[in-house]
């Protein structure tokens, strides 16, 4: 709660700098959790123009921008956030390696935004300010050591995110029956790991069998995997709320 209510001061602020100054403001790199809770705080105020972007589409970690009346309706990622394309001379290293590497060199996660792993070459997204400590102190990943250049953020491959569709219809729109029929668990199993806090619902670890669900909320069990709400899509004859979600492979 504390933490919330830190990212959520923080925010304010940028928008207040943004517009009492009428320029571009923007965040570290947030989590989905503490992008879920911005986009909550400031779904309703009509007086801020907020954009979250990581660097590249689909990215896990975003930024958050700030924009004033005057700016244009484009991706402000350029702005602030650069790419580093980091090649291993031999070996693979996992992404696990990549980012202990770099916080190794003294650069803090928040510093960093998605590491996108391919085969013998990975790319960092980042703030400007500690693109030159990559460039100039990641020599090592692991045992190998590597080559590292600043690339466009255009020239970084979009992560592929494999999903699947799948339809089902439940009694009521509860957390416990919604979870149970995503993950193919009776509404008893569900309810078991909700308590035993391994079910996040928008990120946050929630205990509550009977939450509410609407379309857009992503649900989370420990061991299960991840999925979101597509849509709900009415009631069969017998009362049941169909609805259609993604699950991420």
């Amino acid at each position: 709660m504390a933490a919330d209510t830190e990212l959520l001061r923080r925010a304010e602020d940028l928008r207040n700098q943004c517009e009492r100054r009428s320029v571009l403001t923007h965040s570290l790199f947030l989590t989905p959790a503490e992008q879920y809770a911005l986009r909550k705080a400031f779904s309703n105020r009509a007086d801020t123009r907020i954009r979250f972007s990581g660097g590249v589409s689909g990215s896990d970690r975003c930024v958050a921008f700030f924009l004033p009346e005057w700016y244009p309706d484009d991706d402000p990622a350029p702005e602030c956030i650069r790419a580093v394309k980091v090649t291993a001379g031999f070996g693979s290293p996992g992404h696990r390696d990549y980012l202990g590497a770099v916080l190794a060199v003294g650069i803090k996660r928040e510093w960093v935004g998605d590491i996108i792993v391919d085969a013998q070459t990975a790319y960092i997204l980042c703030l400007e300010s500690v693109m030159d400590s990559i460039l100039l102190d990641l020599d090592h990943v692991g045992r190998f050591g590597v080559k590292r250049e600043e690339i466009p953020l255009s020239e970084v491959p979009v992560p592929v995110i494999k999903k699947k569709e799948i339809t089902f219809t439940v009694q009521s729109p509860r957390l416990d029956t919604v979870t149970g029929a995503m993950f193919g668990m009776s509404r008893t199993a569900a309810a078991r790991f909700i308590a035993e806090g391994l079910v996040s619902l928008n990120y946050s670890e929630c205990t509550h069998t009977d939450a509410q669900i609407s379309p857009g909320d992503t649900i989370s069990v420990r061991g299960k995997g991840k999925g979101i709400i597509a849509a709900e899509g009415g009631t069969s004859r017998k009362g049941r709320v169909f609805y259609t979600a993604e699950i991420f492979l």
